[in-house]
């Protein structure tokens, strides 16, 4: 049996708002329809917080600093042990 895969609970709302915000409804009907398949990966603990404070503490005292909201994601995969699957580089600061 393989790993369950997720979708980031950020990442959804980021894709989603950006389709709404363009009017794209042939694309978000397709986004829809894709993540009917996969559970979201929740911001629902503690830890997750907790992890997301200390990432930005780290990145703030090296001046490299990286949205909030991708704090938010790298600390969901981190509390979850989860594998991170992405094209946008800032995560490698983490």
């Amino acid at each position: 049996m393989g790993a369950k895969i997720l979708i980031n609970a950020i990442s959804y709302y980021e894709v989603k708002r950006e389709l709404l915000a363009v009017s794209a409804t042939r694309k978000l009907e397709k986004f829809e329809n894709f993540c009917e398949n996969f559970s979201l990966a929740l911001l629902d603990s503690k830890d997750i917080f907790d992890k997301s404070a200390q990432i930005y503490a780290d990145l703030k005292k090296k001046g490299k600093l990286i949205k909030d909201a991708d704090i938010l994601i790298a600390s969901t995969v981190i509390s979850k042990n989860s594998i991170l699957v992405s094209n946008d580089t800032d995560f490698s600061k983490i």
